[in-house]
């Protein structure tokens, strides 16, 4: 999945690197249990879908849970938490075809059938499945996964709102840490960023506005 890991190195935030272990499950399986790079294929596009949701429209990571007819709780399908975030990743500027883009639902949930029915790890599996899917399959299943992922992934850079890093501003870091100097190696401008993030953004921001007054 060449693509979606050159993406993920690319984009220096929304806290990627956690799709890591996924691509290993997905690389690592293909010949022995290619039914697990499929079940982590569909894992990959929900998760994305949600990440995609939650900086977009401010929804739980976890994604959105209903009442049922019996009043319990149930999670959103998958094929749908898809759609939603393809909807909200066809807005704003360079998108061009949204009608083709909404034909990739289809494929979307032929892979969550695909994992229901012949998945090695979904629903507590009492008995052994009726279809062992092969590498080709699954590498052909990898392949839309890695378009659809690094697509999604590039619309989201795209459109989400600036996420704030800590070496995004070495020189403000600078300031801080020359008026408020702590013992050892310890970086006061670090520390604050880890344990009082709204305070350094307050500070950040005082500090951007006396060097461009004119922004005000």
């Amino acid at each position: 999945m060449d693509k979606l890991k050159h993406e993920i190195h690319r984009i220096k935030r929304h806290r990627l690197e956690y799709y890591h272990s996924h691509l290993d499950l997905v690389e690592g399986y293909i010949d022995e249990k290619p039914d697990i790079s499929i079940e982590t294929c569909k894992a990959l596009i929900e998760g994305i879908s949600k990440l995609s949701l939650h900086l977009l429209n401010q929804e739980p990571l976890n994604g959105l849970v209903k009442q049922d007819r019996n009043g319990g709780n149930k999670s959103e399908p998958f094929q749908t938490v898809f759609k939603r975030a393809l909807q909200e990743l066809q807005k704003g500027r360079g998108f061009s075809d949204a009608a083709l883009c909404n034909r990739f639902g289809t494929a979307i949930q032929y892979i969550g059938e695909l994992r229901n029915d012949h998945g090695d790890i979904g629903h507590g599996r009492a008995s052994l499945k009726e279809q062992v899917n092969d590498a080709d399959f699954a590498e052909l299943i990898i392949g839309i996964t890695d378009n659809i992922c690094t697509y999604m992934l590039r619309r989201l850079d795209t459109l989400a709102e600036p996420v704030l890093e800590y070496e995004d501003n070495p020189e403000f870091n600078e300031y801080l840490d020359d008026q408020h100097a702590l013992p050892g190696k310890v970086r006061y401008s670090h520390a604050l960023f880890n344990q009082e993030f709204e305070t350094y953004e307050i500070l950040l921001s005082d500090y951007n506005l006396e060097l461009n007054p004119d922004d005000e």
